[in-house]
């Protein structure tokens, strides 16, 4: 499945009407393709100038709805036609409704997507769910946010959730908070840098889509989740006497990545004449890159200690910021320097890490 990133609104300030507007603009040219708000007869004129626009810009736009919005808002699950007449393309099925409700909304023929709440979805019932639904197209699933600190999921849980909806071709949404935010899925995410903690669900072979929960995002956290969706950054102290050769494992994109017991492995393409240097005790975080191997670039990034070897040379250490990205790196073997199309995780980019 094709990763996709998103925003979120709260729709009950009128006078955020036109900072929303710019956002979306704004996210539109850095390749955010989707929207979620809430929804209620108190909100509806924000809502459907949210839609207005967001069909404008090409954007999925699905709300939060219960049995009490139907009912307020004059549909039902047998009856979505109000939401295509808003402009609306999803509801997500925040609470309150049976199987055979879900299936129904599931089963209609308006192109409405049927969003199940994948922090709280019975696993148990989802195959029976799917034996009801005749448009399995229209199902999708999108996980709860937490404003309370301490609430959250942890991301062992929210992965284990995530890969019982993907598995089955349901594609699975997440979200996640500005630093220090309040609309966070996974706890552990919620202090971390925006870019950080986009870059770990977007290297999850689970997560399809992560959205920024808190309304109202900053450019710059705009700008962070759209380069974790472009390339996975992992920043790199680097020590004194970085020869030419060595440099050039920065910048570049590496599509090839092993993931070992105690190591990572990147590997790309490339002319290089790196000659042994700082042959040293590597230890946790430790970046080294092989020498005499003048035909290919290889990183090789320590997750434990070791003792020198001739073969490495050690030319720094993974920014500490950014060592949960390496422990939570997926997999890329899909064969040495062979690029493909369409991966569901970006390459691993190292940069120089470089203090304000």
């Amino acid at each position: 499945m094709v990763k996709s990133i998103g925003i979120s609104f709260a729709v009950g300030r009128r006078e955020t009407v036109p900072r929303t507007m710019e956002i979306m603009r704004k996210a539109s040219e850095l390749g955010f393709t989707e929207v979620w708000s809430g929804v209620g007869l108190d909100s509806l004129d924000l809502v459907k100038d949210i839609a207005k626009l967001a069909n404008e810009l090409g954007y999925y736009y699905f709300v939060d709805i219960n049995p009490r919005v139907l009912s307020d808002l004059g549909a039902s699950p047998g009856d979505l036609s109000f939401f295509r007449k808003m402009g609306i393309k999803g509801v997500r099925a925040d609470w309150g409704f049976n199987l055979e409700q879900l299936a129904t909304m599931a089963n209609n023929d308006l192109g409405i997507k049927v969003e199940l709440n994948a922090s709280v979805f019975p696993l148990d019932e989802l195959d029976k769910l799917l034996k009801l639904v005749r448009k399995p197209e229209n199902l999708m699933a999108s996980h709860d946010w937490y404003p309370w600190e301490y609430t959250g999921l942890s991301l062992e849980d929210a992965l284990a959730k995530s890969r019982e909806f993907h598995n089955r071709g349901i594609p699975v949404g997440i979200f996640v908070s500005v630093k220090d935010g309040e609309r966070t899925t996974v706890e552990s995410l919620r202090h971390m840098d925006i870019e950080n903690s986009a870059s770990i669900l977007l290297n999850s072979r689970y997560i399809d889509r992560v959205l920024i929960g808190d309304p109202l995002p900053s450019d710059e956290d705009l700008r962070k989740v759209a380069n974790a969706k472009r390339r996975t950054r992992i920043r790199v102290i680097t020590y004194y006497g970085l020869t030419e050769e060595e440099a050039k494992v920065f910048n570049r994109e590496f599509h090839d990545v092993r993931i070992k017991e105690k190591t990572i492995g990147l590997t790309a393409g490339g002319e290089n004449n790196i000659k042994p240097r700082n042959i040293v005790r590597r230890f946790k975080g430790a970046v080294t890159v092989v020498n005499d191997n003048p035909h290919y670039i290889q990183v090789w990034i320590f997750k434990d200690d070791a003792p020198p070897d001739p073969r490495f040379n050690v030319i720094g250490e993974v920014y500490p910021e950014d060592m949960p990205i390496v422990e939570h790196l997926a997999e890329r073997t899909k064969g040495i320097l062979s690029v493909p199309v369409n991966d569901d995780v970006p390459p691993v980019v190292l940069e120089q890490y470089k203090s304000a």
